[in-house]
């Protein structure tokens, strides 16, 4: 009997020393435990030195998301609350390569700080994680059901899917800014379209003086589809095809914008064949579109009559093509200036570049070369050395002021009255003819040329009396 209880009782505590000695760490335990945290915090610190000095640094390319991704639910980012979330069709500023998990810049918005980003790879890395817990848990759904035909249908379409949506990349390269294109009232050509829209270049060049680089671009930047440009065969049958322009030559224009954007100016284009939105969607710009609208038709078609006969002439295809833009939906346009007056409309456009222009300089940003800071015709540049593919590893591997405010003279784009078809007709040609002696100084709509530096690059190449060719063009892709 006592050997019994002194057996039981020496079991007993044998077992509790035993429980105690495996539930207490051992001192090389502890010490790695200690290691490995001290690596952590080491690493935490370098990272967050390299965040810091990130801020000065230039801008090294831009990118447009095509998926969303919350930094809150990843514990993988280098310095912890320092990851950057965006949304799907968000732009982001990309300053350098921290590792092959993590880029560091910004999201393009105002009052947004540098942080980090995931790279296209850790991307793909979430996506295929969450794809293989997403087939298991349809495979174990199944399974409990047993209705294999369900899950195998399933399975399938799942795999389709994913043959739809494996090819699109997580980014899309863009311009360090966004140009801005111009489009509307109705084709580029014709007198009512070019002067409205040179009424705004000249408004833009002074009040964002310094600021801005205006450059005219002649050839059909339409044509320069990201599939096409990055897909030999296809670029190969649009040169055997009968177009405006040669590949070669829309490969150049486009890495030209691509240059005059890194100096973070606000990049406008003069395009001459551009007369839609939908001719841009597909490229590689991102540009910010401006619809330049004239709300009724009437008030249109008065002022191309009012042009005299050579336009009248053409009335129907501008009033088709004026049409057309009009039943675009709104969010096909970044802004809509349908504003009577012409200061009104140039003061909106304004608000709108003003706060992009916030959004994308910081006030920790690196300052803009002065080389760079002026405005740069097309004739002042060099061609681009590299290909847009080529943009992100390139600059990877390189490790504001207020312009003054012109006054401008109250001069009405359009009429609302229907009424007095002949006073307003001769109203109307006084507003729009560059003919008016007071203010030929200051807006000259037609006849007149940009002064310096802009003489290399908006020579009148349109013939106001008959459109030219590339309008007709632009007509037939309408």
């Amino acid at each position: 009997m006592y050997d019994n209880l002194y057996l039981h009782g020496f079991d007993d505590s044998e077992a509790g020393s035993a429980d105690s000695y495996t539930s207490r760490p051992s001192d090389s335990d502890v010490s790695l435990e200690e290691d490995r945290d001290g690596i952590r915090r080491e690493s935490e610190q370098q990272a967050a030195v390299q965040l810091e000095r990130a801020k000065t640094k230039p801008v090294a390319f831009a990118v447009r998301t095509n998926v969303t991704y919350c930094g809150a639910l990843d514990e993988d980012v280098p310095v912890p609350g320092t990851a950057i979330s965006f949304d799907a069709k968000d732009f982001l500023h990309i300053k350098e390569k921290y590792n092959n998990d993590w880029w560091i810049g910004r999201l393009v918005k105002e009052g947004c700080e540098i942080g980090f980003i995931p790279s296209p790879l850790k991307l793909e890395n979430i996506r295929l994680q969450r794809e293989q817990k997403s087939r298991q848990g349809r495979f174990y759904s199944g399974k409990s059901s047993g209705n294999s035909s369900s899950s195998l249908g399933d399975m399938v379409s799942a795999k389709q899917k994913q043959k739809v949506t494996e090819h699109i990349p997580p980014y899309d390269v863009v311009p360090s800014m966004r140009p801005v294109v111009l489009v509307g009232p109705s084709l580029k050509g014709y007198e009512v379209t070019d002067m409205m829209q040179k009424a705004l270049f000249d408004f833009l060049k002074h009040r964002f003086d310094g600021r801005i680089s205006i450059t005219r671009v002649t050839a059909d930047i339409s044509l320069a589809k990201r599939s096409v440009l990055n897909n030999p065969s296809k670029r190969t049958i649009m040169e055997r095809s009968n177009t405006r322009s040669s590949i070669a030559e829309v490969q150049s224009e486009i890495e030209r914008i691509f240059e005059l954007a890194r100096t973070l100016q606000l990049v406008v284009l003069d395009a001459d064949t551009i007369n839609h939105p939908a001719q841009l969607i597909k490229t590689s710009l991102a540009p910010i579109i401006v619809h330049v609208k004239v709300s009724s038709p009437k008030v249109l078609q008065r002022l191309i009559k009012s042009r005299g006969k050579s336009q009248s002439k053409n009335l129907n295809v501008q009033l088709v093509a004026a049409d057309k833009l009009a039943q675009c939906p709104p969010d096909m346009f970044d802004v809509i200036l349908d504003e009577n007056q012409l200061e009104d409309a140039c003061e909106h456009l304004a608000e709108y570049l003003e706060t992009y222009w916030r959004a994308t300089h910081t006030p920790s940003s690196a300052p803009l070369n002065p080389l760079l800071g002026r405005n740069l015709g097309s004739t002042a540049l060099s061609t681009y050395p590299s290909a847009i593919s080529g943009l992100q590893g390139q600059r990877m591997s390189n490790s504001n002021h207020s312009g003054e405010h012109i006054p401008v003279e109250r001069t009405r784009l359009v009429h609302s009255d229907e009424n007095g078809h002949s006073e307003r007709a001769r109203k109307n040609r006084n507003r729009l003819s560059s003919g008016s002696q007071h203010s030929r100084g200051q807006y000259p709509l037609m006849e007149e040329e940009y002064s310096d530096p802009y003489q290399d690059t908006y020579k009148s190449r349109r013939s106001h009396g008959s459109p030219g060719g590339h309008s007709h063009d632009s007509q037939h892709r309408l």
